[in-house]
């Protein structure tokens, strides 16, 4: 093993193919390993809308051998693009029925190896390997956007030795617009990653092989993408193994603690019955958009009442459940016995959380913190039972409505709604200003992988079945909500400014922080190295400074419009937000197997709603109320929720 990249191993030499370097998949990646196997399962498309600025006078930007120069250029700066899976010494990951004297240490699950490996072939790097990149024609935008939306119907297109995939779409009658759609395999990527190789991607796409930043060793490229535990501080790198191990149950036991604080819950309605689990979702995606004028008041009302948008999208997505069921409750659609359950039940939310920057300090400085391989777990938050403010005291009387349900200044007050925004807050502040919180990250890394094989062979052996029998089953009974011991309202988090990670415009400027040209160093700017400025002199070689001419390229592509589309989990509903070109957009990927559409177009209309009354709109200064002790408090505060 080479201590200059950690966990990697230098397996093969080849005289004219190059090295192989191969090396075991921490927890994470193989728990994304194995939900690809559930035939695609988080699997991740970024779909893009691109314009030539100069309209077809560049239209060589977007000729095949620029498109096809560009994508081996992006892959040699991320290796893991490049990877395939393996077992233990090269071995197959699959179809591994019998122990031989070479894999002793080799334990089998149904025919797969035990150890799972990223191997990364030299050769593979300089080559398009075939259905790597797909070349298609279209009439017209909204095709590609159906084609987008049922992206994941098709059978997947990787294997153990293809990872990532290229289509690239054309209009028939257009030369100056260009779809760009990248399907990535998650136990090699997560978003911080996806934006970094676009990012590239679109940037060599606009130089048009005019210059190609320096191009960094493959070993130095490996060593950033180490497996999770040798990118965790230094300083608990280096406590003894027995105080390591004790740490590690310790955060084991307190996560334990935590999961089983958050029993019970409920989401939407939804159909779920006992082999759910065991049956690959249907994904479909939804989105609403906000204009540009309700977007900047929403922005601007969080930075005035110091609320961050992050922490209120829980308690905005648990109002728009609150009056999609109160509306479904008075049509009645529920049954008193079910609404009776469901008010009392709390709103837990699973959401992934970006691990970079509290990982080793020098390697995000060094380009983690936009490095291309996984880094991240899950963190869970619960709010107390659903809000029905003024209304539970209703006994009878008729009920003010909107649209069907009662209003959000009915169900919870601005005030009630600071409240509940300050319990994420506090819950996402206990866990990761916790002393032990990589530990607990490793724990429930740990747990995934135990279980994620279980879900697919049991697929796998419910597909064999089916396909020999000769008549379906019957329908199997849908499970009520009190059914489900655990319950998650939605997975999901907000991005942020696209913008921040994704420029609209390429070439960048070498100014720009996060330009292959850049005099300096960023967290988020990985696999490059570090330019001169033009006015300093440069110790480095003539190959390590600016090219001349592109001191300040003219922008030659902006990018029009943009998609993401993850393949949902079984029962998935999964919710999403980011600001792109001025304009909030928020967007679910979901089972259709479980969830309507028409539930989940109503659920988006519900946050958007409640974004705009909470967020959108001026609210009255709080008011004053004087205890019976004579002590002056902010009403609302300290009522029971």
């Amino acid at each position: 093993m080479d201590t200059s990249m950690p966990g990697w191993t230098l397996l093969d030499t080849h005289p004219t193919q190059g090295r192989t370097f191969h090396r075991p998949m921490d927890p994470s990646e193989t728990s994304f390993l194995w939900d690809g196997l559930l035939n695609g399962t988080a699997d991740t498309v970024h779909a893009h809308e691109l314009r030539l600025s100069n309209g077809s006078e560049d239209a060589r930007l977007f000729s095949d051998v620029n498109i096809v120069k560009s994508w081996l250029s992006a892959k040699r700066r991320y290796p893991l693009t490049g990877a395939i899976i393996q077992g233990p010494s090269g071995m197959p990951f699959r179809k591994m029925t019998s122990k031989t004297a070479d894999d002793d240490d080799c334990d089998r699950i149904a025919g797969f190896a035990s150890q799972p490996h990223l191997a990364v072939r030299e050769h593979d790097l300089t080559v398009i390997r075939p259905g790597e990149i797909v070349f298609e024609r279209v009439t017209g935008a909204k095709e590609v956007e159906n084609r987008i939306a049922t992206f994941f119907d098709d059978a997947r297109p990787f294997s153990e030795d293809l990872l990532t995939q290229l289509y690239v779409v054309c209009e028939v009658e257009r030369t100056d617009v260009l779809y760009l759609i990248i399907r990535v395999a998650h136990l090699v990527t997560d978003g911080m990653a996806n934006y970094t190789f676009v990012r590239c991607l679109l940037d060599m796409l606009g130089r048009c092989g005019e210059s190609e930043p320096v191009q960094i060793p493959l070993e130095d490229r490996l060593a950033m993408a180490v497996p999770l535990a040798e990118r965790i501080p230094i300083q608990l790198r280096s406590l003894s193994p027995a105080r390591r191990r004790w740490r590690m149950a310790l955060g084991s036991l307190i996560l334990r603690s935590r999961m089983e604080k958050m029993k019970g819950g409920h989401t939407l309605p939804c159909s779920i019955t006992r082999s759910t689990p065991f049956v690959p979702a249907r994904s479909r995606e939804m989105s609403i958009m906000l204009t540009p004028a309700e977007t900047a008041t929403v922005l601007a009302n969080c930075r005035l009442h110091k609320v961050t948008f992050g922490n209120a999208y829980p308690v905005l997505t648990q109002m728009a459940t609150t009056r999609l069921l109160y509306r479904r409750y008075l049509r009645g659609e529920i049954s008193e016995e079910e609404w009776q359950h469901r008010k009392k039940e709390p709103y837990t939310i699973s959401s992934p959380l970006n691990l970079r920057p509290y990982l080793d300090k020098a390697w995000f400085e060094r380009g983690g913190g936009g490095e291309f391989v996984t880094s991240l777990s899950l963190s869970f938050y619960q709010l107390p039972c659903m809000p029905l403010g003024e209304t539970a005291r209703s006994s009878g009387q008729k009920l003010g409505l909107s649209d069907g349900a009662p209003p959000f200044s009915d169900l919870l007050t601005f005030d009630r709604f600071r409240y509940r925004v300050e319990l994420i807050k506090k819950q996402a502040a206990a866990l990761f200003d916790h002393p032990l919180f990589l530990e607990m990250v490793h724990a429930a890394s740990m747990q995934r992988q135990l279980r994620a094989p279980s879900v697919v062979l049991q697929w796998l052996q419910r597909t064999k079945i089916a396909k020999d029998r000769t008549r379906e089953d019957s329908d199997e009974e849908v499970l009520t909500i009190k059914d489900i011991p655990r319950t998650w309202g939605h997975a999901g988090s907000s991005f942020g400014d696209l913008a921040s990670m994704l420029p609209l415009e390429y070439p960048l400027p070498p100014a720009h922080r996060l330009s292959p040209f850049s005099s300096v160093s960023h967290p988020s700017r990985a696999g490059y190295v570090a330019y001169p400025r033009p006015s300093e002199p440069s110790p480095q070689s003539s190959a390590d400074s600016i090219p001349s001419g592109l001191d300040s390229p003219t922008p030659r592509i902006a990018i029009r419009n943009t998609w993401l589309h993850l393949n949902a989990r079984p029962a998935e509903l999964y919710l999403t937000a980011w600001s792109f070109g001025g304009r909030m957009k928020m967007f679910s990927c979901f089972d259709s197997n479980v969830y309507e559409e028409a539930v989940v177009k109503e659920w988006l209309a519900e946050i958007k709603g409640a974004m705009l009354w909470y967020l959108g709109r001026t609210h009255e200064p709080r008011r004053t109320r004087q205890s019976r002790s004579g002590k002056v408090g902010v009403e609302g505060i300290h009522t029971k929720l």
